[in-house]
């Protein structure tokens, strides 16, 4: 009789390498032949060049509750937030309803306007006689596995 294939890839142990980079593009001013050791010159990884589109405009905040669990953001979760964007329907919205701030989805319910949490235990807000002031859209979650 044979055993069953386990689902599960046997471990490999891990090793402290650097990661390679894509190969850089568009070299000017250089003759003869590049060193191979070029594309592995080391570069520093910033995620700032990869999430922050307007400096100037931009906050991060820490995401507390349970409320947004379902699109993706969890408690301690951190926000990139930009002030810049203007809110459209579907975006993520960072935002002060009734002197309480808030993590919800611009969206219509029922038609009108509101803020909605992925969580059914809280009602979506109306924004209609509501006051409401948006700080920005959410344009990046980071969500740390080990903290």
């Amino acid at each position: 009789m044979t055993q069953p294939l386990s689902p599960i890839a046997p471990a490999v142990p891990l090793t402290h390498q650097s990661l390679p980079f894509p190969p850089l593009h568009g070299r000017a001013g250089f003759s003869g032949f590049p060193s191979p050791a070029q594309d592995y010159e080391p570069r520093t990884l910033d995620l700032n060049v990869r999430l922050i589109k307007n400096p100037t405009h931009t906050f991060y905040l820490t995401a507390t509750g349970d409320s947004m669990e379902g699109w993706g953001i969890f408690d301690r979760d951190l926000l990139v937030v930009d002030r810049s964007l203007s809110p459209r329907l579907g975006h993520i919205l960072v935002a002060m309803f009734d002197d309480e701030l808030l993590i919800k989805r611009y969206a219509l319910y029922h038609g009108t306007p509101h803020l909605c949490s992925a969580h059914p235990h809280y009602p979506p807000l109306p924004l209609e006689d509501n006051d409401c002031q948006v700080w920005g859209v959410v344009r990046a979650v980071i969500h740390e596995y080990l903290r």
